[in-house]
């Protein structure tokens, strides 16, 4: 880089305007952007009950073994939501009573997933074949129901790609603030609320921000002193990048009355016709800093 950081925040505010410009860059994928294993290591724990590991009796049998077994044992049929991927949210409402409405071509069904129905254990046949999980236990496994349950939820977390992509510079802002609490024995979050705050540092600020959520908090214990970071990118010009470059200009306002710092972390070729609303949040703000300048080091830099 041209400058160290500390070079770049004495620049003036255009001098730093044109080297922010030229030094954007892309943010790409995070490696645990296609599957988030944290996630699925987390939901493993539904799965871990010596209940599962019954049914690698079941691998290999025909249909007719697959019937006789649930019917002697028609408790383990709970265990069927689970191995769908089936989350809490497609129960029916209350969801604390696990009924699932299934659709069919005769029409639709209920089954009651927190107590099994006995005299109704045809339907919850019907459904473990229809929903084809019987075709996996006949002839889908080789050695293990639990081995199974981990690719659903590596299945299931990489269909949660979408909602990440729309993260992905929270994600990366927050691998970088890890890596430097881990170095500093500092603190660390994501998304951070004032309560948030409250809890975590023992800090507090004023009702006004009350709605407000950071994407990301950095708390040095031995000074008592906060950072509190947003991120964004912008692919195109727009109303909303002049709207956060004035937003985030109070937001510094307000905190620069307190022990707490605001730095804003911003790219994209969105700014490229909108030089002027990010130049006035430089001005403001000064601490700026776009992704290359954290790739160079210059928040762990800055933070001493």
């Amino acid at each position: 880089m041209q400058y160290n950081v500390f070079e770049y925040l004495n620049l003036d505010s255009k001098e730093k305007l044109d080297f922010f410009m030229k030094t954007r860059s892309s943010l790409h994928f995070l490696a645990s952007y296609w599957v988030n294993f944290k996630n699925v290591k987390r939901n493993l724990s539904m799965y871990d009950t010596p209940e599962l590991y019954t049914l690698d009796y079941l691998i290999g049998k025909s249909d007719e073994e697959i019937d006789l077994f649930f019917k002697a044992r028609p408790r383990l049929l709970l265990l069927m939501p689970y191995l769908l991927g089936i989350r809490e949210n497609k129960f029916e409402k209350p969801y604390t009573k696990r009924i699932l409405n299934v659709q069919s071509t005769n029409g639709n069904y209920k089954l009651n997933f927190k107590e099994i129905e006995v005299e109704r254990i045809e339907l919850y046949l019907k459904f473990l074949h229809d929903s084809g999980l019987a075709w996996v236990l006949r002839q889908g496994l080789n050695k293990s129901v639990h081995d199974y349950a981990i690719g659903i939820e590596a299945g299931m977390d990489s269909n949660a790609r979408k909602n990440r992509s729309g993260s992905i510079g929270e994600e990366y802002l927050k691998s970088i603030l890890e890596d430097i609490s881990k170095k500093r024995a500092w603190v660390c979050n994501g998304q951070t609320t004032r309560n948030d705050i409250k809890k975590w540092y023992n800090l507090s600020l004023d009702e006004s921000f009350e709605n407000r959520r950071f994407d990301g908090s950095l708390y040095n214990p031995t000074k008592k002193k906060l950072y509190l970071f947003e991120v964004n990118n912008f692919s195109s010009s727009g109303s909303k990048s002049k709207a956060s470059a004035t937003e985030f200009k109070d937001l510094h306002d307000r905190l620069s009355r307190t022990n707490n710092e605001f730095i804003y972390i911003t790219d994209g070729r969105g700014w490229d016709n909108d030089k002027s609303h990010l130049l006035e949040a430089m001005e403001y703000i000064e601490k700026v800093f776009n992704y290359k300048m954290l790739e160079a080091g210059y928040l762990n830099d800055y933070l001493g």
